[in-house]
């Protein structure tokens, strides 16, 4: 029975963030209620608060289920550092994570993200949203640094746990560039990341 209750909880969980995620494109973050949200969920309206609190909460959900993807494959990268340069593999990895980030979020959602996270009341929302958006990526690059390093690929002495962070900053800006700039296209993203990757983790290697 707990087997059932979990699978049935799951279920509802990924109604209402389908129906938060089209209904926050829809009308916008701020002019979407929770009502509406459980009305097209087919829920009601106490379970979305039960289950997520807050709209915000709701939101960082959303945000949160973009960034699992890069949690379950960081083994399976770092068992690829022997056929791929430190620049070429880091930015697979980076690559990896964002193609995840937007089969979960659209471009117009990350809009609404962007701007709920700027202006909120509560201080506690950008730390959160940054460390969802950073720790995983941030881990996984770490891991394939460390494992190249360990392999004499990259220079010793060499803070990795720093560069790979460096990394996580230089790929949400270009990220950012890519909600904002219409023009832009996951391609040009792809281009305008690895070549940063190369320009950065290029000196290190050996």
């Amino acid at each position: 029975m707990a087997g059932l209750r979990e699978k049935q909880k799951a279920q509802r969980r990924a109604l209402i963030e389908k129906a938060a995620a089209d209904l926050f494109v829809e009308k916008g973050f701020a002019d979407t209620t929770i009502e509406e949200i459980a009305e097209r969920a087919l829920v009601s309206a106490p379970t979305v608060y039960n289950y997520y609190g807050t709209k915000g909460d709701l939101l960082l959900a959303l945000v949160a289920r973009g960034e699992e993807g890069i949690e379950e494959a960081q083994d399976d990268f770092s068992k690829q550092t022997g056929t791929h340069t430190p620049s070429e593999l880091v930015a697979k990895v980076i690559h990896s994570n964002v193609n995840d980030t937007l089969s979960a979020l659209s471009r117009e959602l990350w809009g609404h993200v962007v701007a709920f996270v700027a202006t909120a009341s509560d201080p506690a929302v950008a730390p959160r949203y940054i460390e969802t958006i950073a720790s995983g990526l941030g881990t996984a690059i770490e891991s394939v640094l460390r494992k190249y390093q360990d392999d004499g690929k990259l220079r010793a002495g060499t803070d990795m746990h720093e560069l790979a962070f460096l990394l996580t900053r230089m790929e949400r800006i270009h990220f950012l560039n890519y909600v904002y700039l219409k023009d832009m296209t996951v391609e040009d993203l792809h281009n305008a990341i690895a070549a940063d990757v190369a320009m950065i983790v290029g000196p290190y290697e050996i």
